[in-house]
């Protein structure tokens, strides 16, 4: 899990103290750093695929334009995004029943 301040929860070296303290009080009273926690996945896994678990697929365009940001994959444009999701989906939501296959 990757918070919104961009810090990695592993599940087996994790304070559980800690991450109980993250999630009743800066994850409450602080804004959620979404483009963080993104730029952190990508840049501390370097994932083969990205995983939107949905609800839908609501989040994709988001996880887009920080992938653009940070020229992932070497995306630069909102159409390098389209092509690289045409010929072999790099973002794959859950949402979507198209995708949905691609994730197993």
């Amino acid at each position: 899990m990757i918070d919104g301040r961009g810090a990695v929860w592993s599940p087996h070296s994790t304070d559980v103290h800690s991450l109980y303290q993250y999630t009743f009080g800066h994850q409450i009273v602080e804004t959620y750093d979404f483009s963080k926690s993104i730029e952190v996945a990508i840049k501390e896994f370097a994932p083969d695929k990205l995983i939107l678990a949905g609800p839908g697929a609501t989040l994709g365009a988001p996880v887009a334009q920080e992938l653009i940001r940070h020229c992932w994959l070497g995306l630069k444009s909102k159409a390098d995004f389209a092509a690289v999701q045409k010929d072999d989906p790099f973002l794959i939501a859950m949402g979507r029943e198209d995708q949905r296959k691609l994730a197993v």
